[in-house]
């Protein structure tokens, strides 16, 4: 790999892949965001700002929180072209097309029905991704065709086997090789996250056969999303595996919806995608 760039303190090696606990990587000229609670809160929702603002005051905080990531990637994209599709639980993709991007000036105004995202290196500072907290952004990038695919793989989409579907839709759209594509895991809940009974997203056995998901003596079932995201893709079939190790449940750097039940200040999003640098 060229220009691989990891920040590598506290990772364990796992098989022929490596656990990194933090950091973006920049390969070529493909970069990753995985942005904690430092730049405030990455989306508009009412329920995440001070009571009373209006929808477009959250917009414009929304967008100074993106000026802030900006200025910390030295001005590699654009803070109005943020895109998020929104799920249609189908495993449909979407290619981001310079169409797309000139539609609205703030990319968070278009809307996009498609389970993946895919940003390529002909729309050159534009990012692709998801607000956050517990969910791991899956972002698969073939570093030969210059194209990169983000997906939301939270609990049930993992068992509808989106991030197995994430690799696939560049293979069926680029031809892919497993060999060309590079595999980034985004912050995500540790294997704290609890339910008082079987998960009702879980209807493949893969969660019990992998222990992704096990009761405790006081019968609550402990689930481990990292895990079932593994299971789906072998990191023995790709040629760099990185996973952001971070537990957003125990780690105060991190929004997180399972522990905002308990903590105010967890309450949130952060942000995981993907762009092109900027030429």
């Amino acid at each position: 790999m060229e220009n691989l760039d990891v920040r590598r303190n506290n990772y364990m090696k796992v098989g022929k892949y490596a656990i990194y606990k933090a950091g973006t990587m920049p390969v070529n000229n493909v970069r990753m965001i995985d942005t904690t609670k430092e730049f405030g809160c990455m989306n508009t929702a009412e329920r995440f700002y001070e009571e009373g603002l209006t929808k477009e005051e959250r917009k414009a905080l929304f967008l100074e929180h993106r000026m802030l990531v900006n200025l910390s990637h030295d001005g590699e994209f654009d803070p109005y072209k943020f895109y998020m599709p929104s799920q249609t639980k189908d495993g449909s993709a979407t290619v981001l097309t310079q169409e797309m991007v000139d539609a609205y000036q703030d990319g968070w105004d278009l809307d996009i029905k498609s389970d993946i995202l895919i940003v390529t290196d002909k729309t050159p500072g534009v990012v692709a991704g998801y607000p956050v907290a517990d969910c791991p952004v899956l972002i698969a990038s073939d570093l030969k065709n210059g194209v990169t695919a983000t997906a939301h793989c939270g609990a049930e989409m993992i068992d509808r086997y989106l991030p197995q579907m994430t690799v696939e839709a560049l293979q069926s759209k680029y031809d892919s090789k497993l060999d060309d594509i590079y595999i980034y895991v985004g912050s995500h809940a540790g294997d704290s996250w609890t339910y008082d009974c079987m998960p009702p997203f879980a209807k493949e056995s893969f969660w019990e056969e992998t222990g992704a998901i096990k009761q405790n003596k006081d019968g609550n079932y402990k689930i481990d999303l990292r895990k079932a995201l593994l299971y789906q893709l072998n990191p023995e079939k790709f040629e760099s595996y990185i996973v952001n190790n971070d537990d957003t449940i125990t780690n105060s750097n991190y929004y997180s919806n399972s522990a905002a039940r308990n903590n105010k200040s967890k309450a949130g999003r952060q942000f995981t995608g993907a762009y092109y640098k900027k030429r």
